[in-house]
């Protein structure tokens, strides 16, 4: 089992501190978390203990945890949406620039008409670069986050140690 720790004095201190409701996690927690998980062996079990010098809500920790690692997944999920859409554009843009350089080049001999077919190289390259780099990245974040959603959470008070 691969276990990350938290010590914290107070439960107020794994929320953000300007959420007036104390639901969001701060950047801090999930920063640490999430890098903690990419520290870890994938074939071990990960758990998160919590080691506090009061008594926490655990049960409000808990699902204060897996609420945010799944909006954390629907912002992943909508930055897929926005890449998709970026990488279409892209893509026909290069494709309308290449067919233009194609249909000059035809007509004329005009060095200046080459500066079509990098545009629409560039452009379509660029799209290639979404599709085979970004978006695996975005899964891959996605996954992580699906995982840690489903994380075990432990809890130890100090003077319960």
């Amino acid at each position: 089992m691969y276990e990350v720790k938290i010590k914290i004095r107070e439960e107020a201190e794994l929320y953000n501190p300007l959420d007036p409701e104390q639901t969001m996690l701060a950047d801090d927690v999930i920063t640490y978390v999430t890098r903690k998980y990419d520290e870890a062996d994938r074939s071990e079990r990960f758990r998160i203990h919590i080691f506090s010098d009061n008594p926490v809500n655990e049960d409000r920790v808990r699902e204060n945890f897996r609420i945010n690692m799944e909006h954390q997944q629907d912002i992943e999920t909508k930055e897929m949406k926005t890449a998709s859409l970026k990488q279409l554009w892209l893509f026909f843009i290069g494709v309308f620039f290449i067919a233009a350089w194609l249909f000059a080049a035809s007509m004329t001999e005009n060095l200046g008409v080459e500066v079509l077919s990098i545009i629409g190289s560039f452009a379509v390259w660029e799209a290639a670069n979404i599709w085979i780099v970004e978006k695996p990245y975005i899964r891959l974040r996605k996954l992580v986050l699906y995982s840690l959603s489903k994380t075990e959470i432990k809890f130890t008070i100090k003077d319960q140690q």
